[in-house]
């Protein structure tokens, strides 16, 4: 079944030429990626019906966006010129309909310490002040295309149910799961390589990676693609490469044997990419408490953006 193209009205004020480069920008790498934003410095021409355009851009979208800058949260709130007049309109909308999730407040160029106009408060926001542009982009765009509602993991079975002594011990089993996994998209793990077949699970979804560890020596580990497509390794690296320097990686090996140190990088079967640093191995007599902690980035920037 074909999707329905998410139409995006883009309400902003227009602070400085910085400022309308940046959300032409911005809009633009919507337009691309199949979001039909909906921008005055396109889609108004000489002589058109300004409060017309406003009025059925943003009465006839999915979504809007509202860009909030310090000029644009003045103007909301003084309800004068274009910020102003968007605002009644939207205003009028939550009102009729009492709800504002159609709404999407960005921050970009804000100063101030309140971030939105009075009548978003309350809403949560991208801060494209204080964060990487495409961090902000990607979690904008999953919010979009709800995305961001499929990231919650499905109800389980209360595993406290049965009192089998089989069921018990699996149960068991799945509880001590919780301390081989990260869903982060980038961390510091530490635990013991010898328990749970030395496998830790870092980031989810598309960009889950299960990762496979075995004893090497004592300041070395071995790291196995067993689980994930495919094992990259460069000795020279001891930092997260950045995407354009993969190439320099050798994909060919099932196995690698990973010094303190140094990174080795993951492509799992979505072909999302991961790159991990071991930063500590500890290698007992006994068999117990072998410790490996390692650092870790899962790349999820849109290279095309």
């Amino acid at each position: 079944m074909e999707s329905v193209t998410k139409k995006i009205f883009v309400s902003y004020a227009w602070n400085n030429e910085e400022h309308k480069k940046w959300v032409l920008k911005l809009a633009t790498n919507l337009r691309h990626h199949g979001v039909d934003a909906i921008l005055d410095q396109w889609d108004v021409r000489l002589g058109d019906d300004l409060p017309f355009f406003m009025e059925q851009g943003l009465t006839e979208s999915h979504l809007v966006i509202c860009v909030c800058s310090d000029k644009y949260i003045a103007k909301a709130d003084g309800g004068s010129g274009g910020a102003g007049y968007e605002k009644r309109i939207l205003a009028a909308e939550i009102l009729n309909d009492g709800d504002k999730r159609f709404i999407i407040p960005i921050i970009k160029d804000c100063n101030q310490a309140r971030k939105v106009p009075l009548f978003l408060s309350g809403l949560k926001y991208v801060d494209f002040d204080n964060g990487e542009y495409f961090d902000c982009y990607q979690e904008l765009l999953e919010r979009i295309y709800d995305e961001d509602e499929k990231k919650k993991p499905p109800l389980g079975k209360n595993p406290f149910v049965s009192t089998a002594i089989s069921d018990r011990i699996t149960t068991k089993l799945n509880v001590e799961k919780i301390e081989f996994q990260n869903p982060g998209m980038a961390g510091k793990v530490s635990f013991d390589y010898k328990r749970n077949s030395g496998l830790y699970v870092i980031g989810e979804g598309n960009h889950e990676f299960v990762t496979h560890w075995s004893e090497c020596g004592y300041n070395s580990i071995h790291c196995y693609r067993d689980y994930v497509y495919r094992l990259g390794y460069n000795p020279k690296y001891n930092h997260f490469p950045s995407s354009s320097e993969f190439i320099n990686f050798d994909f060919s090996s099932r196995a690698k044997s990973i010094n303190v140190g140094e990174v080795v990088l993951l492509e799992n079967y979505s072909h999302k990419f991961a790159a991990l640093k071991v930063t500590k191995v500890i290698r007992q007599k006994e068999d117990i408490n072998h410790l490996l902690e390692f650092e870790y980035k899962i790349y999820k920037e849109f290279e095309d953006v």
